[in-house]
């Protein structure tokens, strides 16, 4: 695991085209989430996904019902597998929080998005399948907003431009990859919602999710 401590760099609003510099801050210093990358390359989607279903037991019965429910969800996940990966990984705050291991962002998407589906459960379809996506991306937006990863050749990924990471991380070697924090456009949190959104879910399901927001907005 690279240490957050190589990987996290604090940049200011008009700095970004100065060279990368490999500053230290202490964990505690850095506004946000604490997110490094996992020393090893990206897997396949539909492995880091098999991942998450083995450690995450207690949760299969939400994604069984998911996945009865809205078929289409599973290539909603496998998408959104290949737009954030296994690679980015979040250290939790909390001492006490799973022995203060780092958790993949990935997973913590799921288990809140998982979760709100679940809490959803005495809703309608269209609202639960609303739940789940709304939950999904917005804690991907809240973990990866202000995040840009760069190579050494200043080639750079934030989660709002719409690219998958997956497709990104094939062309560069991981370990050659930093993760900085900044104020660019593309890291922006509604930028990184908006992408993540689009890529994720159909056009289909697109148009049901929006009927709801409609609804909710009608008095």
């Amino acid at each position: 695991m690279l240490s957050p401590e190589r990987t996290i760099e604090d940049r200011d609003a008009g700095d970004w085209n100065a060279p990368l510099r490999d500053r230290a801050h202490p964990p505690e210093s850095v506004a946000g989430p604490l997110i490094s990358l996992a020393a090893t390359a990206a897997a396949a989607p539909a492995d880091t996904l098999r991942r998450f279903r083995l450690s995450q037991v207690e949760l299969m019965p939400t994604v069984r019902r998911l996945e009865l429910d809205w078929p289409c969800s599973v290539a909603m996940m496998q998408r959104f597998a290949e737009y954030v990966t296994g690679v980015p990984v979040c250290h939790p705050r909390d001492p006490g929080s799973r022995s203060g291991s780092p958790i993949p962002v990935l997973f913590l998407c799921l288990q809140m998005g998982l979760s709100a589906y679940d809490a959803a459960a005495d809703e309608s379809d269209d609202r639960r399948l609303f739940s789940f996506v709304d939950g999904l991306c917005q804690e991907a937006a809240r973990l990866l907003s202000g995040i840009v990863l760069f190579t050494p050749d200043n080639d750079c990924w934030m989660a709002g431009n719409g690219a998958a990471l997956h497709g990104w991380l094939a062309t560069c070697d991981v370990r050659g990859v930093t993760v900085h924090r900044s104020q660019r456009r593309g890291a922006s949190h509604q930028r990184v919602l908006s992408a993540i959104g689009r890529y994720v879910v159909p056009a289909r399901e697109s148009a049901i999710l929006e009927r709801v927001l409609r609804a909710d907005a009608t008095p």
